[in-house]
């Protein structure tokens, strides 16, 4: 069976333990929240254990941590609605040390990161848990490329798994749509004349807005970046390999592409399977692209240094 922890078990830490719940694979599912708030909600989810006949679930199981294969982390403090994700660095990188500053794991476990600023976060995981850099990923604009398909899919008349778009950048206010990497049906969306540069950069502003929109009735984010979380974990046991942008430490290809002189975590495009997740270098992108590119690496290299 795959041992996964999820860290935190609010309203991402929930929707995503259901799913795990009902993934595919044998799993044991550990779940750290010592909130004494959420027992109510932990007990809930135990009363319907048996009908995961090929699941287990522990709750606060620290041996069960350090022997983890994949770990998930989405504790932390929320984005206010209408504040930057960068608002909430503080807090959450002093939870991030306390959780991983000294932890001592007895595999080389993936950490998915999901906590925001999600960027800053999955830095200061690798940084506290001394784990290799492309054990540690952040959902970065994952989720971002996934919310550009589907509003390009409502301004067209094409389905939204017929568009693979991709949204580069930060997982915030300074992430770009890369159209010059996005295709619909396998084809350049630039060759399409529908798809006209009006209507590219209204799913842009869609997309980079649709955090907000969610948060006008719902506290945040929950069930897409929960679906994006569950398909890295599937995705890394496969052996077909799959194409995601996701937020990981910078290499000498793209420092130099973003003129950096530190690495970063940043959204890149990366290939990811049973054999692990490598970072795509030789991207080609527009001039504003890449301009909107170095500005967003620019705000991360600008955080991480205060």
């Amino acid at each position: 069976m795959i041992d996964v922890t999820v860290i935190g078990f609010g309203s991402v830490g929930s929707a995503l333990s259901l799913l795990l719940l009902n993934n595919k694979n044998d799993m044991r599912v550990n779940v750290l929240e010592p909130n004494p708030s959420k027992e109510g909600a932990i007990l809930d989810l135990l009363h319907g254990m048996s009908l995961y006949p090929n699941k287990e679930l522990h709750v606060n199981d620290s041996d069960m941590f350090a022997n983890a294969d994949f770990i998930y982390f989405t504790a932390g403090t929320p984005n206010l609605h209408g504040g930057s994700r960068l608002s909430t660095a503080k807090q959450n990188i002093q939870l991030t040390k306390d959780l991983f500053d000294g932890q001592e794991f007895h595999k080389i476990p993936y950490i998915i990161v999901i906590t925001n600023p999600v960027d800053i976060i999955s830095y200061h995981v690798m940084k506290f848990s001394k784990l290799p850099y492309d054990h540690v990923v952040g959902v970065g604009t994952f989720l971002d490329s996934v919310r550009l398909s589907y509003y390009l899919s409502i301004l067209s008349d094409y389905k939204a798994d017929e568009i693979n778009a991709y949204v580069l950048g930060e997982h915030g206010d300074t992430q770009f749509a890369a159209y010059s990497m996005t295709k619909v049906q396998g084809s350049p969306i630039s060759e399409l004349a529908f798809f006209s540069p009006k209507r590219l950069e209204e799913a842009q502003t869609l997309t980079r807005n649709a955090a907000f929109q969610i948060r006008k009735t719902q506290g945040g984010t929950l069930y897409g970046v929960s679906k994006c979380a569950e398909t890295i974990l599937n995705s890394l046991m496969s052996s077909e390999v799959s194409h995601y942008p996701l937020s990981i430490l910078t290499n000498e290809y793209y420092n130099k592409l973003l003129k950096l002189e530190k690495s970063i975590y940043i959204s890149v495009p990366v290939e990811i399977s049973n054999k692990g997740i490598r970072i795509n270098n030789g991207i080609q992108l527009k001039d504003s692209e890449l301009k909107a590119y170095q500005a967003s690496a620019k705000i991360i290299s600008e955080v991480l240094l205060t």
